[in-house]
């Protein structure tokens, strides 16, 4: 009997270990702030991460161990990060919801998240207090499958594209708007921002194009500049 408890032991040793093994753990060192940007042609303040917006984008495989440490570089407010979509299960307080699961991370402060992503798909991570995800704090989270198992559909190269409204009016004019007594509404945003660029404005370049689509002639080093996308016939 007593072998047999031993021989258990060993088996479930060795079966850890190979788990333990092939999950791999993602380590990230954040700083959030606000910068000044032209995310459409027309400078505003933006939230960015380590000086890029949208933030950085984070890649895993499916049984990866995500850790983010978030610095909190604003002066006056505090801060959180939510992963849309990602389940943790065992690990609430990395939800980065504001008030509920964790405090807000204030000013000159740190918090490590820290979670493990257990299915394979795409996501993104946003800003979980006041406006800040109007402010322009997010990005995309991937989670690949991993090399073991099949991928469910079959394609030939990816796109990562994140698609966002752009309001110039500030992320805190927003919300006093939204919460004032009478609502106040915000409007419709000024632009459609795809990966962080946009145009708002390109009225001189309508009038002197004989075209009856307004045109815009870029150097494709702006900030707002779009961005070109190659792709190949019977290509998925």
């Amino acid at each position: 009997m007593a072998s047999l408890n031993i021989f258990f032991f060993f088996l479930v040793s060795i079966l850890l270990s190979s788990i333990s093994a092939k999950s791999t753990s993602r380590q990230y060192k954040w700083g959030v702030e606000y910068m000044h940007w032209s995310p459409d042609g027309v400078e505003g303040v933006v939230m960015a991460i380590n000086g890029e917006f949208p933030g950085p984008t984070i890649r895993a495989t499916a049984g990866d161990t995500i850790s983010v440490e978030l610095t909190n570089n604003l002066l006056t407010e505090g801060v959180v990060i939510h992963c849309h979509g990602i389940s943790q299960r065992g690990t609430p307080w990395a939800d980065g919801t504001a008030s509920i699961s964790q405090c807000p991370i204030n000013p000159g402060e740190t918090f490590v998240y820290k979670f493990k992503v257990d299915k394979a798909g795409t996501y993104f991570y946003h800003g979980h207090y006041g406006m800040q995800r109007s402010a322009g704090l997010y990005g995309s989270l991937i989670v690949e499958v991993p090399k073991d198992k099949k991928e469910p559909f079959h394609y030939d190269g990816e796109f990562n594209l994140l698609l966002s409204d752009w309001w110039h009016k500030s992320s805190h004019d927003q919300q006093i708007d939204l919460s004032s007594k009478p609502f106040r509404w915000i409007g419709e945003p000024q632009a459609l921002l795809m990966n962080g660029r946009g145009q708002f404005n390109c009225s001189l370049a309508a009038q002197l194009s004989k075209s009856a689509a307004p045109q815009c002639k870029l150097r494709g080093d702006e900030q707002y500049a779009p961005q070109i996308l190659h792709v190949h016939p019977n290509k998925t």
